[in-house]
């Protein structure tokens, strides 16, 4: 009996037969595909801060101390014009308020003062840690002045100086090497303005007690031991 010669499409039959059970017989590799945990960087250490030398002054602490002797050696009551004026404690921190804009190192503090008759006012101090930054707050404060009254200086007051008059109120502005100081009179009752009586008084307390409020810029003096 005479075999028949197996087909090409047999033959391809068997070999795919072949590959199954070779692949069926072949070991499974276990994949391990979870992700190595990426190590954390240990964080630097923070440095710590530079300690100032040992002679540093804090500008603000000598400005400070200069305006508070400042506003103690103001004189209470204020003869200036036709009234006598008195410090107004019910207004502001017990009489005082901080001048907004001005910031540290320099401080700036509003002072009040009124009369028995109604009038109302405020002298204004700023101590700067150099004459660049009272120069500043002058023309600062020309800018807002300006835009209430119409401002001139004024020939018989220490200049640089700015005076003016209207709806507002009343305002002369002054600076004097690193300080700004501004007469601000709100009201008043007399037949004519104390802007001008007021400004020449504040000058003059200012010059006759400077020597005075800047000593406090060293601090207080040691007792003998």
């Amino acid at each position: 009996m005479n075999r028949k010669p197996v087909q090409p499409r047999g033959l391809l039959f068997l070999a795919l037969i072949a590959t199954l059970v070779f692949t069926a017989c072949r070991p499974v590799d276990t994949l391990d595909i979870t992700p190595s945990p990426t190590p954390t960087p240990e964080p630097s250490p923070t440095p710590s801060p530079t300690p100032p030398p040992a002679d540093f002054v804090d500008p603000y602490e000598v400005n400070t101390n200069v305006m508070e002797r400042l506003i103690e050696l103001l004189p209470d009551p204020l003869p200036a014009g036709e009234e006598e004026w008195k410090r107004n404690f019910e207004e502001g921190n017990e009489g005082i308020k901080n001048i907004r804009g001005v910031r540290k190192p320099a401080v700036g503090k509003e002072i009040y003062y009124y009369t028995q008759q109604g009038s109302k006012m405020a002298l204004n101090f700023a101590v700067f840690p150099d004459e660049e930054g009272a120069i500043a707050e002058f023309e600062r404060k020309q800018g807002l002045r300006s835009s209430l009254v119409n401002l001139a200086e004024d020939d018989d007051l220490r200049k640089p100086n700015l005076l003016g008059a209207g709806l507002y109120g009343s305002f002369a502005l002054f600076q004097i090497d690193n300080y700004f100081v501004e007469v601000l009179v709100e009201i008043f009752t007399t037949s004519t303005s104390p802007l001008e009586p007021l400004a020449s008084e504040t000058l003059k307390f200012f010059e006759r007690n400077r020597e005075g409020f800047e000593a406090a810029a060293s601090g207080p003096e040691e007792e003998d031991g």
